[in-house]
């Protein structure tokens, strides 16, 4: 049996709409690039063959420039055909962070004691 996900990949590439591709892009993106990768960098845009994405940090922005020929194959492969021929990362604004559930740097919030009534 197909999955639907991969139903719906075949149907929106028949579409050929920049719109489609980014909306497939957003909803697969955790399959396609991993819990860990995918809190940290996720797809802003796309168009005219031009993946955008942003990271949470410098530290992942440099890691996702490094892997640029990976993360290209990855989406391609996923797609079925050349979807993205450049990607193009930036670092998100001050203080956005993408999700804190693989995030070492994170502090939980942590709740005061109450103090006993006397």
């Amino acid at each position: 049996m197909e999955r639907a996900g991969d139903f719906l990949g075949v149907a929106l590439r028949s579409m050929r709409d920049p719109n489609a591709a980014a909306a497939w892009l957003r909803a697969r993106w955790p399959a396609l690039m991993g819990e860990t990768m995918a809190a940290h960098l996720r797809p802003t845009g796309y168009g005219k063959g031009v993946l955008y994405l942003e990271a949470d940090s410098r530290a992942w922005k440099n890691q996702a420039e490094t892997m640029e020929q990976q993360l290209r194959e990855r989406v391609n492969q996923a797609w079925g055909g050349t979807l993205a021929r450049e990607v193009r990362v930036v670092l998100a604004p001050q203080g956005k962070r993408l999700a804190y559930e693989v995030d070492n740097d994170h502090v939980p919030f942590l709740r005061k004691r109450a103090k006993p009534k006397l």
